[in-house]
């Protein structure tokens, strides 16, 4: 929530959990009531500071904000924590990412747009560019297009052509990797 002059000033956070608490009790809505202080880091702290302010805050939320004091965004535990360790899965993700690639029958390779490319190049070597900003499938179509790819459109990458074969809500969901050369001429192995 923010104060009701022109200039933003951040007077806290309501949990939806205190919202509906407030509500199933028959009380009026009132939300100053619940409103929690908020998390607030400047855009400059580094990561570490940033993961022991939110184990102390015992919060999962904060705001970022510039030198000015202006809002630029937010920021949650889970960003810090992939940004430190790395693409963590989630409820809705695969663990295993055995389950985001299968190999067909004709040599080609399906595999969910969000398989990171570290486990991808274990199964099919792209050359990668190592100063890359992203790191699925995804945004390797992205980075390539310059734009979120529709279904069926096709990127060369090395010896390897890859077509969405699924896109839904601007998320790439399925792609087919089929190499360009045979098995025999392809340097790998399965």
């Amino acid at each position: 929530m923010t104060g009701e002059d022109e200039q933003e000033e951040l007077l806290g956070v309501v949990h939806v959990i205190d919202l509906l608490q407030q509500s199933l009790r028959g009380d009026p809505l009132d939300l100053r009531a619940l409103i929690r202080q908020p998390l607030v880091f400047p855009e400059t702290l580094p990561l570490l500071p940033a993961l022991e302010q939110f184990r102390n805050a015992r919060t999962h939320f904060a705001f970022v904000v510039d030198e000015f004091g202006s809002v630029e965004g937010i920021v949650t535990l889970s960003d810090v924590m992939e940004t430190i360790a790395g693409n963590l899965p989630n409820e809705v993700e695969e663990i295993d990412a055995r389950h985001d690639i299968q190999k067909n029958p004709d040599g080609s390779w399906t595999a969910n747009g969000h398989m990171p490319l570290e486990d991808l190049v274990q199964y099919v070597p792209l050359p990668l560019d190592e100063k890359r900003e992203y790191h699925t499938i995804a945004g390797l179509l992205m980075e390539y297009l310059q734009r979120v790819p529709k279904t069926g459109e096709e990127v060369q990458v090395g010896d390897y052509l890859l077509k969405t074969l699924q896109v839904e809500s601007h998320r790439v969901q399925k792609v087919q990797i089929i190499p360009l050369r045979s098995d025999d001429e392809l340097d790998y192995e399965v």
